[in-house]
């Protein structure tokens, strides 16, 4: 069998692959690496994935989160670490869900999962988001949340990854998940290895690809909000945030009721003002733009309801210290813009 020109693998575990054995370009999609091996490292970035997860639902309302996992990688560590951050940084409440501390007498079977997860959700406060570190584990988490009679979305809200859609469509309830964008990664680590057989040097450090979206449905379409007009006004906050003309004015005649009124009710049910929910909205979605595609500036602000580019860079430095051309490098962007 004649040796291979270069080697595109999913991991470079130390017991499987000694340094001296390769002598080719090497790319890697998984960990952990082998600092004594040349390698490259195109990453899905998890992380990120934890963060889009939880203001997803902190924009649904949720006031309290939890995130369930069933063990311990540098994948579910960063996942949960992102979850957490962000669920903190916009004032909601993290529960902890670790399958990891259950203690004596539970055994690694269904039935002590689904008994585990109920014994921990039923206690934990209610609207709750409920973020599951898979799509298989997510199934595992509506059965349980079924035969325990938890509605879902009404009283938990259940989000996963990785947006495999036989699994999610077909679900007891439909299944919110991130699209982690497995193509994305492909596609950076074939430029990556093409770079490295043309003589490049690899990347010193990993590459990571940034999460594509969150694939929304039945089992988080919901808004924890019980005062009618907040709900109403998060709503428009997520479906018209590019709109430059929606102001706090606008959102307010649109729900029906006075910005005074408004803004108390927010801060009672959010905690936070009408004006820093859409504000936050519209940032995220300009990080969001120039972290997965290479859109000019311009048409970011104008997608993103900014009515002009120096508004938008000076709202991005105030919330960043960063100017859009060095958030941009920060970030891995996908290959090309998906417009």
């Amino acid at each position: 069998m004649s040796r291979p020109d270069a080697v595109l693998t999913t991991g470079v575990w130390e017991w499987q692959i000694r340094p001296d054995e390769i002598t080719v370009p090497l790319v890697a999609t998984e960990y952990p690496p082998n600092p004594s091996i040349r390698a490259a490292y195109v990453l899905l970035d998890y992380r990120a994935s934890g963060q889009m997860a939880a203001q997803h639902l902190t924009d649904a309302g949720f006031r309290h989160l939890t995130y369930w996992y069933m063990g311990s990688s540098w994948a579910l560590d960063a996942q949960r670490d992102g979850f957490e951050q962000a669920a903190r940084d916009a004032g909601a409440t993290v529960h902890e869900l670790d399958w990891s501390k259950r203690g004596p007498g539970f055994f690694w079977d269904y039935a002590d999962q689904r008994r585990w997860l109920v014994q921990h959700v039923s206690a934990m406060p209610k609207p709750l988001g409920l973020f599951v570190d898979s799509d298989w584990t997510a199934l595992d988490a509506l059965a349980a949340l079924d035969e325990a009679a938890i509605a879902v979305p009404e009283e938990v809200a259940v989000i996963s990854c990785y947006n495999i859609e036989p699994i999610c469509e077909g679900a007891s309830v439909p299944l919110t998940s991130i699209d982690m964008d497995w193509h994305a990664q492909g596609y950076q680590a074939a430029a990556v290895l093409d770079g490295m057989l043309k003589g490049k040097r690899p990347p010193r450090k990993p590459v990571y690809v940034a999460p594509r979206e969150v694939v929304v449905r039945q089992s988080s379409d919901v808004t924890a909000v019980a005062h009618p007009g907040v709900a109403k006004a998060m709503q428009i906050i997520r479906q018209r945030y590019g709109d430059p003309e929606l102001t706090i004015q606008r959102l307010a005649d649109d729900v029906g009721i006075s910005i005074i009124a408004l803004n108390k009710a927010f801060k009672k049910h959010l905690g936070c003002s009408p004006s820093t929910r859409l504000r936050q909205r519209r940032i995220r979605a300009v990080e969001e733009l120039l972290k997965s595609t290479k859109l000019h500036v311009k048409e970011i602000a104008a997608r993103c309801g900014y009515g002009t580019v120096n508004h938008m860079i000076y709202i991005l430095r105030q919330a960043t210290g960063l100017s859009p051309t060095a958030w941009r490098r920060t970030f891995t962007a996908n290959i090309a813009s998906r417009d």
